[in-house]
């Protein structure tokens, strides 16, 4: 893995981390203290991006690249869409984390350490993790909703081979 330390006046950056959704409503000022926060890191192929069990403050978005999800060395995801947010799990559980995130190709992902919020001050500190927690229900709800879709899959194909007869 390697750092690349953020540059506000690198235009072209600016322009693609401000279509993370995350990051769209942030005015200029806490934009600029959120960046503070943030580093930018490129994974090369086989780089673990998390690691099942560990615990760390990052919350991650994909800006490119494909990165497979794996549980107990299972491949259960694989992410490829920019702007894909992970690793917020452990950040809302303040838990270690469920799943070992891999660069399959070369990835580079946004790393926000969430530290940031005990720097920010009065009503800046309540309208960001007011917002960065709707974020969060938004992320979880969706994945809950994807959840229950493979689940009902599932459940139909576990009904249709209940009444195959192997004979």
């Amino acid at each position: 893995m390697e750092t690349v330390t953020f540059n506000p006046d690198d235009a072209a950056m600016v322009a693609a981390i401000r279509q993370i959704p995350a990051f769209t409503p942030l005015g200029p000022e806490l934009f600029g203290q959120v960046m503070e926060m943030v580093t930018i890191r490129d994974y090369a192929p086989r780089d673990d991006v998390l690691t099942q069990g560990e615990q760390d403050n990052c919350m991650f978005f994909l800006l490119h690249g494909k990165l497979s999800v794996r549980v107990d060395s299972v491949e259960v995801n694989t992410l490829t869409k920019p702007n894909t947010v992970f690793g917020e799990m452990g950040i809302v559980a303040q838990a270690p984390r469920s799943a070992t995130v891999t660069a399959v190709r070369p990835s580079r992902c946004l790393a926000l350490d969430i530290r940031f919020f005990d720097r920010l001050q009065g009503r800046a500190r309540l309208a960001v993790q007011a917002f960065f927690y709707k974020m969060f229900s938004h992320i979880l709800a969706e994945r809950l909703r994807e959840t229950d879709a493979r689940i009902a899959d599932l459940d139909m194909q576990k009904a249709v081979l209940e009444n195959i007869d192997i004979d």
